[in-house]
């Protein structure tokens, strides 16, 4: 018997264009790969880094547009970061020269990476220690990790419960209060009253005692006029 030698994977020759998972990696993205080079470099198979350069074409409007609403920065910030002229700058979004297609793809991976995602005016000077949280730079104990940011919305949602509780009692408490005054006002006047009235039985003893003086007064000095007589 004749063994029939079998062709191996490795022996196969890859066909010089996308296979069926990377086109439909491509379709899903609505990108067109057109690039012939990178068909003939990436036989098959096209890693995503490859997938994603052909995802937009190289223009001056197109570097422009990245530069401007993407990256946020000036023809003169842009110029300092690519380490050439502000008149090369002009000159490539004006279409007068041709932007380089790895000048372009630079700011575009510039764009999706992740220190450009977590780069912010407001988290300025925030940084992702070596332990993988989120450090403040204002206070160099204070950190974050990621199930600490996941609670913070929680906690938040709590403080407002706790507000609003806090709120609506304190509307329960205001008419409390004027009761209590109202009453405080009402016992303040039944101790006056009471004193008052203690005051009229004193006097009302006071004036008992002196009607009975003066009549005791009377009794004598009539007692005292018999005797005269």
């Amino acid at each position: 018997m004749h063994l029939k030698n079998k062709k191996t994977n490795a022996d196969k020759k890859p066909n010089p264009y996308p296979d069926k998972a990377t086109l439909w990696s491509y379709y899903m993205q609505a990108i067109e790969p057109t690039s012939e080079e990178i068909n003939k470099m990436f036989p098959e198979y096209h890693p995503l880094w490859v997938q994603q350069s052909q995802k937009i074409k190289v223009s001056g409007e197109r570097f422009s547009y990245y530069r401007e609403h993407c990256l946020g920065v000036t023809q003169t910030q842009c110029a300092a970061y690519l380490r050439v002229t502000i008149r090369q700058i002009k000159l490539w979004e004006l279409n007068k020269q041709p932007v380089p297609f790895m000048v372009f793809e630079l700011l575009r991976l510039v764009h999706e990476s992740v220190h450009f995602r977590l780069s912010h005016k407001d988290w300025n000077g925030w940084f992702v220690d070596t332990q993988g949280r989120l450090a403040c730079p204002d206070r160099g104990n204070l950190s974050f990790d990621p199930l600490d940011l996941t609670m913070v919305r929680e906690v938040q949602n709590a403080n407002r419960v706790y507000l609003q509780q806090y709120k609506q009692l304190q509307m329960e408490i205001e008419p409390l209060k004027a009761e209590i005054a109202a009453l405080k006002k009402v016992s303040y006047a039944n101790v006056l009253l009471g004193e008052l009235s203690e005051i009229e039985h004193k006097l009302a003893s006071v004036l008992g005692k002196m009607r009975n003086a003066a009549c005791q007064n009377k009794s004598d000095s009539k007692h005292i006029g018999y005797t005269m007589a």
